[in-house]
């Protein structure tokens, strides 16, 4: 039976299991983990005492009591190290594992994972998670080494190069780098969704400030914008600009999708923009593509 699954890169990860009190965790990330449903998991942000971001993560709820937390990325080391600062002055328990990560979409031809949007499993020492927009495995690493030999031997296909970022622009999934750094506020670069102010007495790093620029309403937001002319990122002279008044707004993630026919780009627009509005756009390519707008869209996750 032919399988639907296609594959994508593979990354290392450092998976840190949390037991014991989670107190930590209300200080640690901005959204409620009480709120996260056993079997579920999410897409956290952890801020700095300033309210900027330091970077996302994956924080899956494994039993009532135990949590998973995902990093990735060249300062997975950094972010380890901060989250046991935090942690130090609470009685939690962290321990660290180094496994092997691959993004996938499709379903895995594995016998009781079957996972929703939002879901997460463990089966004999591999995780699951599906983020919506992508799904991940991960475990030791020879495990996910011969997992996707065997998927890939089995029918299934290697995902194209480049891929995945595409899939993440559509998202409207803000990337390290890009769209932020540790001076962005979340409500800056699409993770408006990771907050949760409900609960006033929990306390996370930088909610002081970052309630109180959310609640200013006087800041830009993150949107995914398609260009009124599909063109080749590669045939750009300059970073494409979108132009609300009299201002133009630089991309900071650009993708051509030709299954789509659009180009799509990530932009930080004034507050005020809104899913639906048509926008100017200085697009600048050779040779030219006679592109001078776009149309702000919602995600397509």
């Amino acid at each position: 039976m032919p399988i639907n699954t296609v594959l994508y890169d593979r990354y290392p990860v450092t998976v840190l299991s949390v037991s014991g009190t989670t107190r930590f965790l209300a200080r640690l990330v901005a959204c409620d983990h009480r709120k996260i449903p056993v079997g579920q998991a999410v897409r956290a942000v952890m801020l700095n005492a300033s309210a900027g971001v330091i970077d996302t993560v994956i924080l899956a709820r494994v039993t009532q009591d135990d949590y998973r937390i995902l990093l990735s990325g060249d300062g997975a080391d950094a972010r380890e190290a901060w989250i046991r600062q935090v942690s130090a002055a609470f009685d939690a328990e962290v321990l660290s594992s180094k496994q092997l990560a691959c993004d996938y979409l499709g379903a895995l031809p594995i016998d009781g994972i079957e996972l929703k949007k939002g879901g997460y499993q463990e089966a004999s020492g591999i995780g699951f998670v599906n983020l919506g927009w992508k799904q991940i495995v991960f475990g030791p690493k020879e495990n996910i080494e011969a997992l996707c030999e065997n998927l890939l031997k089995a029918g299934a296909k290697k995902g194209a190069e480049g891929g995945i970022d595409a899939l993440r622009i559509l998202a409207r999934e803000p990337a390290l780098g890009l769209e932020y750094d540790e001076s962005t506020s979340p409500l800056e670069c699409g993770l408006e969704d990771a907050l949760d102010f409900e609960d006033k007495s929990r306390v996370f790093i930088g909610r002081a400030l970052c309630e109180e620029y959310r609640n200013s309403g006087k800041y830009e937001r993150l949107h995914l914008v398609a260009f009124d002319s599909a063109f080749d990122p590669n045939a750009l002279t300059q970073i494409p600009m979108v132009v609300v008044g009299e201002y133009g707004f630089e991309v900071s993630s650009l993708v051509r999708v030709p299954e789509m026919n659009i180009t799509a780009a990530l932009v930080r627009l004034p507050h005020e923009v809104k899913v639906g509005d048509h926008l100017g756009a200085i697009v600048k390519t050779e040779p030219d593509c006679g592109c001078d707008g776009c149309l702000v869209i919602a995600p397509q996750a």
